[in-house]
């Protein structure tokens, strides 16, 4: 099997034509949102701190979505980039 043939490269390929901005959008802003899900239920039925207020809630909200979901997406893309150009040799 080419390395062209592998389905990481055939997919990794579309991804990365559609740019990094496209890529922290959509994969930083579900992993956000996923993170913010498990902490939320976290702090309901396990945790003694609860939100006291919406604002508390809100902030939470951007801290998973901004920086947890934004540092996922950026790892995730330079690992896949440094893949992706390992397998297709390109420089």
């Amino acid at each position: 099997m080419k390395n062209q043939d592998d389905p990481f490269v055939q997919k990794w390929g579309k991804i990365r034509e559609k740019g990094l901005q496209k890529h922290l959008i959509n994969t930083g802003l579900s992993f956000g949102v996923l993170l913010f899900v498990i902490l939320t239920a976290y702090n309901y039925f396990f945790s003694e701190a609860k939100f006291e207020t919406t604002y508390d809630f809100l902030i939470q909200l951007v801290i998973c979505i901004v920086i947890g979901g934004g540092f996922y997406a950026l790892t995730t893309w330079f690992l896949n980039e440094h893949l992706y150009k390992k397998k297709t040799g390109e420089k």
